[in-house]
């Protein structure tokens, strides 16, 4: 099955191969080593994120070449072991495989939980950060200034100025604060979403969202 390049010891292949053999044979008594084989390499696809992930139940630590292994076949199952690989990845200096482990997470979170992805955060570049701003992934706890500046936040403000309604900007100044998606911007009484994030605008950024509107409404 070309698992052996894998360097697992014995006991750890014959978990795995144990695994596989009982997801393969299914109601069957009895099956043969050929028909395996073919089962495996036709069910392929879905066996490589159980075999991924059975090797990090057995494995405390991963070397390199399985490191290697197991992010590129984690799949969908990198929601759940997203925060190791991340910690194994930069622990290694591994940062081509951080990018694989961030298409994988934001591929199997929409797969999964749907769309929209969580905001990115500004620690660990993944789709993860929840409304407290704290991220699934790092576990980090950013500031409200910190993420302003990683989404460039003067630059969301100019953009929902100029595609939001005029009631909607007046909205925003008015409760003194936004609704922060991973696509932008949107006004405080605009439908919620359990991903949105609050961010408080300060006096100055609330003063650029009158100017932004008092532009806009001069021009017609």
């Amino acid at each position: 099955m070309g698992l052996d390049v894998l360097n697992l010891s014995h006991d750890e292949m014959r978990a795995i191969l144990t695994k596989i053999v009982d997801l393969l044979r299914g109601d069957a008594s009895t099956i043969n080593i050929d028909t395996i084989v073919r089962r495996f390499h036709r069910n392929l696809e879905h066996l490589m994120p159980i075999i991924a992930a059975h090797i990090l139940e057995l494995r405390e630590k991963l070397d390199e070449s399985l490191l290697e292994f197991v992010v590129n076949n984690i799949g969908d199952n990198v929601v759940a072991y997203a925060p190791r690989l991340y910690r194994e990845c930069v622990d290694r200096g591994r940062h081509d495989l951080l990018d694989r482990l961030r298409a994988a997470w934001a591929q199997a979170w929409v797969k999964i939980r749907g769309p929209p992805l969580p905001v990115k955060c500004p620690r660990c570049g993944f789709d993860s950060l929840m409304p407290d701003l704290s991220c699934l992934v790092c576990g980090s706890i950013v500031t409200e200034e910190e993420l302003k500046k990683y989404i460039n936040f003067d630059e969301l403000l100019k953009d929902f100025a100029l595609t939001a309604t005029p009631d909607e900007v007046k909205t925003a100044i008015n409760y003194g604060y936004v609704l922060l998606t991973s696509l932008g911007l949107k006004a405080p009484n605009a439908e919620r979403h359990p991903l949105d994030i609050e961010i408080v605008l300060t006096s100055r950024e609330k003063s650029l969202l009158k100017q932004l509107l008092t532009r806009r409404e001069s021009n017609g």
